[in-house]
């Protein structure tokens, strides 16, 4: 079925509850809708489709369409001794999916937990936390590709996959995803690498580890629902060798990880601790103060003004301190075309 909602307010559709809206709603709940929702809509106007909006800010009312997914679905595709694999739904909730597979005791999503957001936006932004990515399970996502008018199966070797990048944000406006198909593990094999999680040697199931991952995020992240906010709003910056060589010289505590291709990545949140900005505000904005990674709205009278210059001010303070230059991770999205058909 396909509902269609003219001038429709999107507060309750992005986590950072900006108060905005959009020229037109369109929300289904089968791929089968796709092609005839793209044929509708004109290939001059404006178009998003959004997820759980948890990763979006939008900076003033979008003047186009915005397309929701409620493509829901759970399903044993195959299984074996050692592993199942799922075929899921574009429109479920990524923790909600997340819950499901640790009660199943399968292995694989639990340092997944308590992300905010649904399946298929969680395969467009490669999402991660606590040294697992969604990529390490996906096999193969299927999408309407907007492009050749059909329907598409992609393997994850062709999903461009990086931190906190795809194919599918590379090549935006030409897939929309509908299902995601995803292998996990009957074995427990704990994945306890990042810092916070390696006490739990003892673990016997991934419950155990979506627990612990629910309380370290808890002690650390708002929950959106009470306090408003799109999560990381900066992606931890990966610098080459030499330049984190010269970083180290002046702070030899500085905490780093390995990253692809040889750089060094550098934690934003530290950054901008270092900078002295936890709980720093601007109008309604502010950064969160266990984590200042996250940029907050918490009394809901932000205004998307209010976060561009909160982020500008760390911005700025970062690259004047340390000559290191942050790169959001969350979505801005101002009214532009973000997807076009």
């Amino acid at each position: 079925m396909i509902k269609v909602f003219d001038h429709y307010d999107l507060s309750e559709h992005n986590t950072m509850a900006m108060a905005v809206g959009c020229k037109r709603y369109i929300e289904y709940d089968q791929k089968e809708d796709l092609p005839q929702i793209v044929k509708a809509i004109s290939d001059k106007e404006p178009c998003l489709h959004i997820g759980g909006g948890s990763n979006l800010l939008f900076t003033k009312d979008f003047n186009g369409t915005v397309l929701h997914s409620r493509v829901l679905g759970r399903e044993v595709a195959s299984e074996s001794d050692d592993a199942v694999a799922l075929g899921i739904g574009a429109g479920e909730k990524l923790d909600d999916i997340v819950e499901w597979a640790c009660e199943k005791g399968w292995c694989g999503l639990e340092n997944l937990s308590l992300i905010p957001g649904e399946i298929g936006a969680a395969a467009v932004q490669n999402v991660g936390a606590y040294g697992t990515e969604i990529k390490d399970v996906i096999i193969r996502v299927h999408a309407y590709d907007i492009v050749s008018r059909e329907f598409v199966t992609i393997p994850v070797e062709e999903c461009g996959y990086s931190y906190r990048q795809s194919r599918f944000k590379r090549e935006k406006g030409r897939f929309i995803i509908h299902s995601v198909d995803i292998c996990l593990n009957k074995h427990f094999i704990p994945n306890i690498k990042y810092p916070g999680l390696r006490d739990l040697k003892n673990a016997i199931n991934p419950m155990d580890i979506r627990n612990a991952v629910i309380a370290l995020r808890d002690s650390k992240l708002p929950r959106p629902e009470q306090t408003p906010s799109a999560g990381s709003f900066f992606m931890n910056p990966q610098i080459k060798p030499e330049r984190f060589a010269e970083l180290l010289a002046k702070y030899p505590t500085a905490p780093h990880y390995p990253a692809e291709k040889g750089l060094v990545k550098v934690p934003a949140a530290w950054l901008i601790d270092q900078c002295g900005l936890k709980g720093v505000r601007v109008g309604g904005a502010k950064v969160w103060d266990p984590q200042p990674l996250v940029i907050t709205n918490p009394e809901r009278r932000a205004t998307p003004g209010d976060i561009l210059a909160l982020e500008k001010k760390i911005v700025d303070a970062v690259q004047e301190r340390f000559n290191i230059t942050l790169h959001p991770e969350v979505e801005h999205v101002g009214g532009r075309p973000t997807l076009n058909f």
